[in-house]
């Protein structure tokens, strides 16, 4: 690896400003760390101090992958003069992505367990205030149908991108970018899940009384999962958790609009995926009142959220960077020089 990108992944920058730049995202990523320790401990005693209980195996999988992962990134970036950070800034990500998705999982159901009234006749109030009948909307799709194929393709995307951009920011020699998707994630799964608890509903379909007869040439498997274990949780009879069968039982704010936001953002300094990633993420919001029947304040709500978990995590990133916030290890782990070969 002779040439680190600079922050902007665009030009050629002294290896100086790339250590710098390695410095700034191992910060960053002891922050995210911490974050999702605390959240973790949040849940756990959630759990203990609840009904919910949990089958074990899938989270044992999860985070014995997520500890190889970040095992392995530490290796390597302890590695003196065979230390890559393409290499170890990728595990790293996917060992935080690894352990972020069953601790948020979880964490939606907790919320969803609060049980305050649903919110759904609100949320169709406010649509229509703004001018939105999403009936009207969706008979359009349906009598379009050659949009479905894209519009699922992109709804179902939010998992594969997630992954994607923790691999290909830190390997394009992205490093600070790559850490401050993680956090501006996490945060953003964070804030959408507390809101939830306090906003909770089921869907536009259900408020609106359609059936499949009304959309006979899509499923809307976001929704139908919705449907299936909110009511549940809600309820007090669905208290045991099993990571495989776990759903993102979350309707305001919309994830998916906010991760679309989040993807766009972070894949912009990358000028040869932008322009795939902005078009595909719109589509992706298109998608999403039809895949997980929201509502379109939903879609407004998780841009928001979005739009704040990035102005958040820009001002952590710019403390890291100016050393405000400096890692407890002086960090020992970086590269003497950030461009030597693995």
């Amino acid at each position: 690896m002779a040439d680190v990108p600079s922050a902007r992944c665009e030009h050629q920058a002294p290896l100086s400003r790339a250590d710098h730049e390695v410095a700034t995202a191992l910060r960053l990523v002891e922050f995210n760390w911490r974050l999702l320790a605390s959240v973790a401990g949040f849940v756990l005693a959630w759990l203990v101090a609840t009904q919910f209980y949990i089958e074990p195996a899938g989270y044992v999988v999860a985070f014995a992958l997520a500890t190889l992962c970040g095992w392995f990134g530490l290796r390597n970036a302890r590695s003196g003069a065979r230390a890559n950070p393409r290499v170890f800034l990728s595990l790293i990500a996917l060992a935080q992505m690894t352990l972020a998705i069953p601790v948020m999982l979880t964490l939606t159901y907790v919320a969803t367990s609060a049980g305050f009234p649903l919110q759904d006749a609100r949320l169709l109030a406010w649509d229509r205030a703004l001018g939105f009948e999403f009936k009207s909307f969706l008979d359009f799709i349906n009598g379009h149908p050659e949009l479905l194929s894209v519009l699922a393709q992109s709804y179902s995307s939010i998992t594969l991108q997630m992954i994607l951009l923790g691999l290909v920011l830190p390997l394009t020699g992205c490093y600070q970018r790559g850490a401050e998707a993680i956090c501006a994630y996490i945060l953003a799964l964070l804030v959408t899940t507390c809101i939830s608890a306090f906003v909770p509903a089921i869907g536009v379909y259900h408020v609106l009384g359609l059936q499949a007869s009304d959309f006979p040439n899509f499923e809307p498997a976001g929704y139908y999962d919705t449907l299936r274990d909110a009511p549940l949780v809600r309820a007090g009879l669905l208290r045991k958790l099993n990571l495989p069968q776990l759903v993102g039982v979350v309707t305001f704010p919309s994830f998916h609009a906010a991760a679309a936001v989040l993807y766009m953002w972070s894949f912009w300094p990358l000028r040869w995926l932008r322009l795939a990633a902005i078009p595909w993420n719109v589509l992706m919001i298109v998608a999403t009142p039809l895949g997980g029947g929201h509502y379109l304040v939903d879609i407004l709500a998780g841009v928001a959220v979005s739009t704040v978990a990035i102005v958040v995590t820009t001002a952590i990133s710019a403390a890291c960077s100016t050393g405000r916030l400096m890692s407890t290890a002086r960090l020992a782990m970086v590269p003497a020089r950030a461009g030597k070969p693995a």
